[in-house]
């Protein structure tokens, strides 16, 4: 799979126009790559894919278990850095993303998608600090210490081409050697113009001239008619908003097999081979809204294939010798088919016509040829038959006696199939086990993979759950996050808890002044965020029952303590009355929803607290909260509490009970088996644990 230059532009563009105050959160190791994951204050998270052959904002999960040794390196050179551009560097196959550190300083990753790939970091006078691969050119050297410099153009981009410009590479063309002048107008367009060859395809049955047409040949209209052709296709490729991907109709089967047909390719349009491809029922082509979600299934597909044959290799080449030895049994039944039926035409003749010395000598290199007869060991002017050693040739005086011996091995021959048959019928059955095992692996390999991912919202960096009525409470996890939350998460409206305990969140309810006023409304959703703000407090480590919480309002919260006095870091002086919550219990539930649940929400939907994540919404979200809160908008819960359980013990308990619970949604269910069990103990309080009890919610 081959991505041009100009699709590198297009998804340069892309990333470009999508990472506008974006930082590295994480990089981690895939296929011929790395992947970036990009964290925004407020907005969801991003994930951008660095393959071997291109760059695109990725909504999968391509990453592998554990990341390599140099891209541990540039995650600890990037991490928390901006991400400030990512462009293409001129008309190369090269895309550049430059961060910055909060120093100010700058460094570059360039990364190139031709000769394999590769992903270089420099600094801001473009030195190598590190490099994939190693490689020394004769016009460039790619090794660390070195400056980093592009390689030499690779012909005319194809934004470029005009019919002047071919007119000049034609005239070129003209000045070279004899074997120059002698090249195909296809192999000269694909030198002279830097793109992909199914590119070069297109653009010249697009414009009807023929492929193997001498290129000093062709005439002033049929370079006018390649030109704008080309024109017209960087047009539709620059336009285009959709992904296609090219999927073999056959993939890699057995280790035996071969694989027909052409590769997973990928596209921003739809190119004439494709379709041809098509109607020989060679492929079939998959619509994407995107280039960069076609990106995806192509990267899926090559992942899936190396996936189930790397699960099987050992079962697929028992596959493969058993299938050998079903071939050559095969062989020897039409052998033993054929040699009978030799064998009666020969003996029906010898029973029906007198012989000469002639027919007596053909008959018998015949037989040897057929293998009935064979020289004797001690006698060679003897023949013997061969399944019969003591039986002489010579020893039958009449025709129709050597004739009726000729029926019989006939017979034999016909008779070796029988065990024969039942020999390769053992071998079909043993194979067709072994197949079903090789399938059975992929199979479970396969969904040990999981190929989906969704980018989190910014609150769920935090504690956070959405109260009964539909508000955001979002909490601090450590000193550092309780001042983020304090310093750029609150506004006016909202309000603030704490637990009247040290070692406690703060936990910010958006919009909570306008409702904690009111006398019913108001008390019910001040005791669920003040029970999740004492839970989440050292309440829970120190095994306390129950515990006291308040809430104030913005203005009485103080970044600076007052004179004399000293605030550690993560702590505000709170001025004024505490509206306090008194014996709220320490306990809480883990519950699973969906994104295009909580978007369903009123208050959410208003304030735009939740960003769009198109088919991702339907993916599973754990949340850990107040049980009465959870029960709203959860589909399966499981409370707990402070226990003697250590948090992966309970997580692993608490997934299978949520598991278990989703009965009504078949495709969420099967979801919540894929859920990291990371995922669950990051929403449990810290400490350890125990369940309580579990909750159905129809």
């Amino acid at each position: 799979m081959e991505i041009s230059a100009i699709e590198i532009k297009l998804l340069c563009s892309k990333i470009n126009s999508s990472i506008n105050n974006y930082s590295v959160s994480s990089v981690y190791s895939m296929e011929g790559g790395m992947l970036l994951r990009l964290r925004h204050s407020t907005k969801v998270e991003q994930f951008i894919a660095i393959s071997s052959f291109a760059t695109w904002l990725t909504r999968k999960n391509l990453s592998l278990p554990a990341a390599d040794s140099f891209v541990s390196r540039v995650r600890d050179s990037i991490e928390r850095c901006k991400l400030l551009e990512v462009r293409q560097e001129g008309i190369e196959r090269i895309a550049t993303f430059k961060f910055s550190k909060r120093t100010g300083e700058i460094s570059y990753l360039h990364a190139e998608f031709f000769g394999g790939g590769n992903l270089i970091l420099t600094d801001e006078k473009n030195v190598i600090l590190d490099v994939k691969k190693t490689e020394r050119f004769r016009h460039r050297s790619v090794a660390k210490g070195e400056t980093f410099v592009m390689p030499p153009p690779r012909g005319i981009a194809l934004d470029q081409v005009s019919e002047k410009v071919l007119i000049l590479e034609i005239q070129k063309l003209n000045d070279s050697s004899k074997d120059r002048k002698e090249i195909s107008a296809i192999r000269w367009f694909g030198r002279a113009v830097g793109t992909s060859r199914k590119f070069v395809q297109e653009i010249f049955f697009r414009s009807r001239v023929l492929v193997s047409l001498p290129a000093i040949s062709l005439s002033p209209e049929q370079l006018a008619s390649l030109a704008r052709e080309s024109s017209r296709l960087v047009s539709e490729i620059e336009s285009s908003s959709k992904g296609y991907v090219l999927l073999p109709s056959e993939n890699i089967g057995s280790a035996s097999d071969e694989k027909r047909g052409p590769e997973v390719d990928v596209c921003p349009i739809v190119p004439s081979e494709w379709k041809s491809y098509v109607k020989q029922g060679l492929a079939t082509i998959e619509n994407f809204e995107s280039y960069g979600e076609a990106l995806d299934q192509a990267q899926v597909q090559g992942y899936v294939i190396q996936t189930r044959l790397q699960a099987s290799l050992e079962v697929r080449r028992r596959v493969a010798e058993l299938e050998s030895a079903i071939q050559k049994q095969e062989a020897l039944v039409k052998n033993n088919e054929a040699t009978a039926s030799e064998l009666r035409l020969l003996a029906s003749s010898l029973m029906s016509n007198a012989s000469s010395q002639d027919r007596v000598n053909e008959l018998v290199s015949k037989l040897q040829d057929l293998g009935v007869i064979e020289k004797d060991h001690y006698r060679p002017t003897i023949m013997n038959f061969v399944k019969e050693p003591r039986a002489r040739l010579d020893s039958f005086q009449s025709e129709r006696a050597l004739g009726s011996r000729l029926f019989d091995e006939a017979k034999k021959f016909e008779e070796a199939n029988a065990p024969i048959a039942r020999i390769k019928q053992e071998l079909s059955r043993r194979k067709d086990e072994f197949q079903q095992q090789a399938f059975s692996t992929e199979e479970r390999a396969e969904k040990r993979r999981e190929f989906e991912r969704r980018g989190r919202q910014w609150f769920e960096r935090y504690r956070w759950f959405v109260t009964s009525d539909d508000h955001l409470a979002v909490g601090g996890r450590d000193a550092t996050s309780n001042s983020i939350i304090i310093n750029k998460y609150l506004d006016q409206p909202d309000a603030i808890f704490h637990a009247d305990i040290h070692g406690s969140p703060f936990f910010v309810l958006k919009g909570g002044s306008n409702i904690l006023g009111e006398t019913d409304t108001g008390s019910e959703i001040a005791m669920e965020v003040a029970e999740a703000t004492a839970s989440f407090s050292r309440a829970w480590k120190e095994d306390l029952g129950s515990a006291d919480a308040y809430w104030v309002l913005p203005n009485q919260v103080k970044k600076s303590a007052p004179s004399g006095e000293y605030l550690p870091r993560g702590s505000f002086f709170i001025e004024g009355k505490k509206n306090f919550v008194r014996h709220v219990r320490v306990e809480l539930a883990v519950g699973v929803t969906t994104l295009e649940e909580l978007k369903r929400m009123k208050s959410l939907d208003q304030s735009q607290s939740i960003e769009n994540s198109d088919d991702k919404s339907k993916l599973p979200v754990v949340v850990c909260g107040p049980e009465k809160s959870l029960a709203r908008y959860c589909r399966a819960i499981v409370k707990i509490a402070p226990g003697k359980e250590r948090s992966s013990s309970v997580a692993r308990k608490v997934k299978q009970l949520l598991v278990s619970k989703i009965r009504d949604d078949i495709e969420l269910k099967d979801r919540a088996k894929r859920i990291s069990l990371d995922d669950i103990v990051r929403a449990l309080p810290s400490g350890s644990h125990k369940i309580v009890s579990q909750k159905q919610n129809n």
